[in-house]
């Protein structure tokens, strides 16, 4: 096994925090439209409290995927660095 191997889950954990990103946004844009929120509104606080389950736990696992994985992401660079 090569190297650069350790590359492959790096760039799949990289394309599922982007697919969870374009999730968030194809269930929120659509729950704002619909609803027409003030700026005041969707403040992140404001926001989180009225959005329903379907819109707010897209935002959460997106949060997730910025905390833990960048441990993964760390480590991953050191191993390639290191060999």
């Amino acid at each position: 096994m090569t190297q650069s191997a350790i590359f492959a889950p790096v760039f799949a954990t990289f394309f599922l925090t982007m697919l969870v990103w374009i999730y968030m946004y194809a269930r929120r844009i659509p729950y704002i439209r619909r609803n027409n929120f003030t700026p005041e509104e969707l403040r992140p606080i404001t926001f989180a409290d009225r959005s329903p389950p379907e819109v707010s736990n897209p935002a959460d696992n997106l949060k997730n995927l910025f905390e833990t994985p960048i441990l993964f992401y760390a480590m991953a660079m050191y191993l390639y660095v290191s060999g």
